[in-house]
């Protein structure tokens, strides 16, 4: 993505965390990024592709961020499942991707609130990472499960629900973590089905 697109991306995403997604305009976000806004539309020709520029950067920020953390875990048993807990929650609360985390919130706010079609990205980048998560080593069952409790637990934080919060939260995250690593997928039988149906 050019050095322009992302300019206007991060003033798009700097107005709804500051000032709320009702301000996010296109006059708003030109004058933010301090570009013509004819210039704006070159890029982004309507606010529906501004905001879908915007959900599409951060997919691309997180799936970076899950394969980054992937390479670095040395148990093939779960990782998958693992890296995404450690991208949405990072232990460094303060670490720079957990403010790109925030801003993954702030784009899909702007979506559902401008425009609900435009949640078929998002839909697709879902549908992607479950499918991934089917190959990671653990019971597929599991693997779901602790898919949608850690989606649940994100999804709260983006409404503004903070439940689980505090040290609980952190224990919640903890027990889905060791999850990935107590329920592997069960062995292939050669003659087909698993051990698991004998």
């Amino acid at each position: 993505m050019s050095g322009s697109k992302d300019k206007i991306l991060d003033a798009a995403e700097e107005i709804v965390l500051r000032d709320g997604v009702a301000h996010l305009t296109l006059d708003a976000v030109a004058q933010e990024c301090q570009i013509s806004k004819g210039g704006l539309l070159y890029h982004f020709p309507s606010k529906e592709a501004l905001i879908s520029g915007m959900i599409n950067r951060l997919h691309r920020l997180y799936e970076a961020e899950v394969e980054r953390l992937e390479g670095q875990d040395p148990n093939p048993v779960g990782r998958r499942l693992r890296a995404m807990i450690n991208a949405s929650f990072p232990k460094e609360p303060c670490c720079d991707f957990r403010l790109r985390i925030d801003r993954i919130s702030a784009g899909l706010l702007a979506a559902v609130a401008t425009n609900p079609m435009l949640l078929k990205d998002v839909q697709a980048f879902a549908g992607r990472m479950e499918k991934a998560l089917m190959n990671d080593g653990v019971d597929p069952v599991i693997a779901v499960i602790i898919h949608l409790a850690t989606d649940g637990i994100w999804m709260s934080g983006l409404f503004g629900i903070p439940h689980p919060s505090g040290e609980l939260r952190e224990m919640v995250l903890d027990r889905l973590r060791e999850m990935t690593m107590q329920y592997p997928a069960a062995a292939a039988d050669p003659a087909g089905g698993s051990e698991a149906s004998k």
